[in-house]
């Protein structure tokens, strides 16, 4: 705001905040070791009569034999009515023709058994897993569920109403509405495009439940595994006994239509409003299915450019820029189609900077080949975490039956770590350019439109959509009915008027403050010293947790009315000096809104439009140094926000600054809180006090020799 100087010390925050980031230990990449040796078990399989394929992998290691059924058919074949087949699965030990809910878990329980199924877009299952002695009992109780569950309306109201509750919490979830976004914008028109809503619950029906068990879970439509210390001969009698005279039936024929592959560039926004101060965003691009040879090396790609801590969008958007606290991409591959996508949750003044960013990480893995040093790093973490997964029988059972799923070869598990540990360089570009597309992506965003949508616009067509995914119109648009001038004497009359500025010779500010840089904070207290002409004195004291220890950090600026100087944390005094110096000095005067005609500003009114649910007008204030831009509230007239861009010797910063609680001062109406959002940092502000016309010694506003 131009009637006082409150933080504009940007570049000097930036700066401190780099020395944050840098002074953060950081423990060097270890060198990697030796491959890991794949140990993927050897596995038995048969076909019964009525087509159920079965698996045996003996393990004489674990104390538990698993059995996991899965239906090769998910909630892809819901229809016209989603969640079917998730409720079909929660509701099938929820009572059967010859057991209540509560006996069935009695039953389980009595002997520590775990039995639970659930539904997914391409499958559905149901596991269970017990001692070997009491698999008698297990597989009892499991094909029990299998074929004769009752879905008990009671039952069924009580999940419709759990599912309520949470798809209204959905609507308020940015992540949530992420989700519904990324398969929305990257699935349509398929079925993996659809979810569940309330309107989809209340459809729910017992009947629909009844008619989708009775026409998915047929054996010639399925698979068993069995993992455990079991061996093929000892296992299929009890399997011929509790599978062998389950009905078959006629398997469902995929006729669904393909996804629609995304083209080009464009934008897709939902507007959960202004209390969104970050936007949860993501950069989508047409993958693979899962049964595409490419998968294994695409991961060890994708790895590199996302995978976590490790990963180069993490080393950007947090470490570089501190647009956010993680950055991460992932590869969703189905039996149909696929995505890639990179993901973030970053403040909303950096989400345009934020998805140009993600571009050039995307380009730089095209464009440049990877050092085998990091190939090797993430080869190793990819092989220890799917040798990890071998330690649970349910991931065995899941992994053997996924290659009958998704028509993979009989030894892709055997193969995959040799496979990935033979990726090169020249593969990871290889698959860059054919799958890292940053001419067809889709830019998806849930945050404040009012603060994002206008920079969005540059990236690409803006597509608007409510939490439900249905389009909605554009932003309302108004008519500007006020010039320029016009409008900065009704915003000045508002503040207080001329006669009780022209009062005012100089401004004593103080407050406390909280700043954000990525994964650093400080807090601390700031005092601002202004007197007209152009005159100020401004010192902010951080206390900064360094790891060790907090460390108290000063910052300082003076302008003398014909000099100014700085001094940052651990640097030594710096005087501004040319092109800088002209815009302090013009930046620093006193009160200068109110003095607009004296010092030759330009106003004028380019538009009029919704921000922070408020109406505003925007304000371009043209002066000798650039021109500013004020956000004025079309009701009260008070200033609202201000936008700049400042040069930093961190590149072109853009600041966003918004005010609130307005109290009146001496016949002068100042705000007493302020939100500075750049696009590495976010500052906030409480004033505490403010003094008028107090006796100030010139030698304030100069560095002391």
């Amino acid at each position: 705001m131009k009637y006082f100087r409150i933080f504009m010390i940007f570049a000097l925050l930036l700066l401190v905040g780099g020395q944050l980031e840098a002074q953060i230990d950081r423990s060097k990449k270890p060198a990697p070791g030796p491959a890991p040796k794949a140990s993927f078990p050897d596995f038995y399989e048969t076909t019964l009569d009525n087509g159920l394929k079965v698996f045996v992998i003996t393990n004489a290691a674990q104390p538990v034999v698993t059995f996991r059924v899965l239906i090769k058919s998910g909630s892809e074949y819901d229809g016209d009515v989603s969640g079917i087949a998730s409720s079909v699965t929660d509701l099938l030990t929820s009572g059967t023709s010859s057991r209540t809910s509560l006996q069935f878990a009695q039953e389980a329980d009595a002997l520590g058994l775990s039995i639970g199924a659930g539904a997914a877009d391409d499958q559905m299952s149901i596991s269970g897993s017990g001692l070997k002695k009491n698999m008698d009992k297990l597989l009892t109780l499991m094909t029990d569920a299998m074929y004769n569950p009752t879905f008990p309306q009671d039952e069924l109201d009580k999940q419709k109403k759990q599912s309520l509750s949470g798809l209204r919490t959905v609507k308020r979830s940015p992540d949530e509405v992420m989700s519904r976004m990324q398969i929305t914008v990257g699935y349509a028109p398929h079925p993996y495009s659809h979810f569940g809503t309330e309107e989809d619950v209340e459809k729910i029906s017992r009947d629909a439940l009844v008619a989708f068990h009775k026409s998915y879970f047929i054996p010639n439509n399925a698979s068993l595994a069995i993992v455990g210390d079991v061996t093929p001969k000892e296992i299929l009698p009890i399997v011929k006994k509790y599978f062998g005279s389950w009905k078959k039936g006629t398997p469902p024929v995929d006729n669904f239509p393909k996804p629609e592959r995304i083209t080009g560039h464009s934008v897709h926004l939902v507007d959960l409003g202004k209390t969104q101060t970050q936007t949860s965003i993501t950069v989508q691009a047409t993958g693979m299915e899962r049964s595409n040879p490419d998968y294994i090396a695409a991961g060890l790609m994708n790895s590199i450019i996302g995978g976590g801590f490790s990963g180069r969008l993490f080393a950007n958007l947090r470490e570089k820029h501190g647009f956010t606290y993680g950055a991460y991409s992932s590869m969703e591959s189905r039996k149909s189609a696929g995505l890639w996508q990179a993901t973030a949750d970053v403040r909303r003044i950096a989400t345009d900077s934020a998805f140009t960013q993600i571009l050039l990480e995307m380009n730089r893995l095209r464009d440049e080949k990877v050092d085998e040093e990091t190939i090797d790093m993430h080869k190793q973490y990819a092989a220890g975490r799917f040798l990890l997964g071998l330690e649970s029988p349910s991931n065995i059972a899941s992994m053997v039956q996924n290659i009958d799923l998704y028509g993979l070869p009989k030894d892709y598990y055997k193969t995959y770590v040799a496979k990935m540990m033979n990726v090169s360089a020249d593969d990871v570009q290889k698959l860059a350019k054919k799958y890292l597309t940053p001419d067809n992506v889709a830019f998806l965003a849930v945050g404040d439109a009012s603060v994002i949508k206008e920079p969005l616009s540059v990236l690409g067509e803006v597509h608007m959509y409510d939490t439900d995914m249905n389009p909605v119109s554009a932003t309302k648009t108004y008519e500007v009915d006020i010039d320029g001038p016009t409008l900065l004497e009704k915003h000045i009359e508002a503040m207080g008027g001329h006669a009780a500025f022209a009062k005012q010779k100089s401004r004593i500010t103080e407050g406390d403050v909280t700043i954000s840089f990525g994964p650093a904070t400080a807090e601390g207290m700031f005092k601002e010293i202004a007197m007209a002409p152009n005159k100020k004195y401004q010192l902010v004291t951080l206390s900064v947790d360094m790891g060790g220890g907090s460390q108290i950090l000063e910052i300082e600026e003076w302008v003398n009315g014909q000099k100014a100087w700085s001094r940052q944390p651990m640097q030594p005094l710096v005087e501004v000096e040319g092109d800088d110096l002209a815009q302090t000095l013009e930046d620093e005067q006193f009160n200068s809104v109110v003095r607009w005609k004296e010092l030759g500003y330009e106003p004028t009114v380019t538009e009029k439009k919704e921000m922070n649910g408020r109406v505003v007008y925007v304000l371009n204030l043209k002066k000798k140094h650039g021109t500013d831009e004020l956000f004025i509230d079309a009701e009260n007239f008070l200033l609202a926000a201000e936008s700049a861009s400042k040069d930093t010797p961190n590149g072109l910063i853009s600041v966003m600054k918004t005010f609130g609680d307005y109290q009146q001062v001496d016949g002068v109406m100042l705000p007493f809180s302020l939100t500075v959002e750049s696009t590495g940092m976010t500052q906030k502000a409480t004033i505490t006090s403010y003094k008028h016309n107090t006796e100030i010694d010139d030698a304030q506003f100069e560095p002391k020799k």
